[in-house]
């Protein structure tokens, strides 16, 4: 008696499973009801499919299967599904559920109690819906937040993180930064399983996907070639690659180069969300290339205009204000260092006259030249600048009188003999030097001026001379 009894109750159940299964065939979630014992009565076709079992395999089961954490299904059985349970919906949960492949999945659940007022029996029911994407989505979001608003990255390491980050959310293991120019493909930046990319590699951009990315100027996704529009594409003969997402990288309005994810294995659908993470990864990546740029130019345009502060125009050597600093350094590295060095300062002769008699211009062409010939002779650890008006002052590191003098000589003689014309007169430009021996409790005005006085007293004494051989001469 008992045992047909319970037979027939089976048979019930069963009966129930069948008309509720073709009741909620058609709704978009899928659906399980359960007995108090959280055995499953019934399952819709979605929810075998999205559990990965054949029709019927989950009757009778216990829902302890579907769980990835027992801590869930046994929280969620003391919380929620349990003889004491309030009859009607409770508040929608996500809880990782388990395939009978072993694999997990995210669902949002929205679970209830129904109860018979007759039998007083309690059955549960459970509408799940696969959020797995949605969630992953999230979670890329926040990571990209996290990478790019990081400040201990560099951009190339931001656009690592951001291939690493690409290849697990689509499930594609190789990424690329691309530059294209023309039909020319150069690898910026790549990650590959078996790190076969490496950065300036170049390829025709016809034989890439990308190729697609850049004729429509818009993401291009492929998740399994063989069967696509692109099965003939050279890429797919040439490297076998099954599936591609990429998308156009855009600097300042100009497209630079694509941001792309392949794989040699086919995969799921690509959904709207892969489309906009990819563009939005991409996105990034241009603004990120322009910022940079622009930084790059203008700290071009910072040493240009240092450089530009410390140079005078007109010679292109070095200005005063470059000499005093490097005078203090000097200096200092002498005290420190016991360094010998001694300066010249170099002072052109009847220079006003030049001026008066041949004009400004001839005047700057003659500087001009003692600049060219300066540059030609000195030694790369000599600081040449203008001084002044006619006046150059030479810096010469780790050097004595004598070593100082000789090169001073030959400066001279050089800018003595080069040929310098006005017209069809020749003049001879010579130069009065002062020298400047170091001293360990010097000042760079103290020094400068001893170079000075001794200019001076050169200068004078070519006066002299000059002036008793035009007496002599007389």
């Amino acid at each position: 008696m008992s045992s047909a009894f319970e037979e027939q109750q089976q048979l019930d159940l069963a009966k129930l499973g069948v008309e509720i299964s073709e009741v909620f065939e058609h709704i978009d979630a899928a659906i399980l009801i359960v007995d108090q014992d959280r055995k499953i009565l019934a399952a819709n076709g979605l929810a075998n499919d999205m559990f990965g079992y054949d029709a019927d395999e989950l009757i009778g089961q216990d829902t302890r299967i579907l769980f990835s954490d027992p801590k869930d299904y046994a929280e969620l059985g003391s919380s929620r599904y349990n003889a004491d349970a309030k009859v009607g919906v409770g508040d929608k949960y996500v809880v990782s559920y388990l395939r009978k492949d072993g694999s997990s999945f995210d669902g949002a659940t929205v679970g209830g109690v129904v109860r018979n007022q007759d039998s007083n029996e309690t059955r549960y029911f459970g509408l799940i819906t696969d959020v797995s994407r949605q969630t992953a989505a999230e979670s890329a979001l926040n990571r990209l937040h996290i990478i790019t608003s990081s400040r201990e990255l560099s951009f190339e390491q931001r656009v690592d993180e951001i291939l690493k980050l690409g290849t697990r959310q689509f499930g594609l293991p190789i990424g690329i930064f691309s530059k294209i120019t023309g039909q020319k493909y150069e690898v910026q930046q790549a990650r590959h399983p078996e790190n076969a990319l490496k950065p300036g590699m170049e390829f025709d951009l016809g034989v890439t996907y990308c190729s697609h990315v850049f004729n429509a100027d818009d993401v291009c996704a492929y998740n399994h070639v063989a069967e696509s529009e692109i099965k003939t594409h050279p890429c797919y003969a040439n490297f076998a690659l099954e599936a591609y997402l990429g998308a156009p990288v855009v600097v300042d309005g100009e497209r630079f180069g694509t941001l792309n994810f392949s794989s040699p294995n086919p995969v799921r659908e690509f959904t709207g969300q892969d489309i906009e993470l990819v563009r939005l990864f991409a996105t990034w990546i241009g603004h990120e290339v322009a910022r940079l740029r622009d930084w790059r130019e203008l700290e071009a345009s910072r040493k240009e205009l240092e450089r530009l502060s410390t140079i005078d125009p007109l010679t292109g050597l070095y200005n005063r204000r470059h000499m005093e600093r490097c005078l203090r350094t000097e200096l200092d590295r002498m005290k420190r260092y016991d360094k010998q060095f001694v300066v010249g300062l170099l002072d052109f002769d009847n220079f006003k006259d030049l001026n008066d008699n041949y004009g400004h211009t001839t005047g700057d062409e003659a500087l001009k030249l003692f600049a060219k010939v300066s540059e030609e002779i000195m030694r790369e650890t000599d600081v040449i600048a203008r001084w002044g008006g006619e006046e150059f002052l030479i810096l010469m590191p780790e050097t004595g009188a004598a070593g100082a003098i000789s090169y001073l000589q030959r400066l001279t003689d050089r800018v003595r003999e080069t040929d310098f014309h006005v017209g069809d007169e020749e003049l001879h430009l010579t130069l009065s030097v002062g020298l400047g021996i170091a001293e360990p409790d010097d000042t760079a005005d103290a020094l400068i001026a001893r170079a000075d006085i001794a200019m001076q007293e050169s200068k004078q004494a070519r006066s002299d001379t000059l002036k008793m051989h035009s007496e002599t001469n007389s």
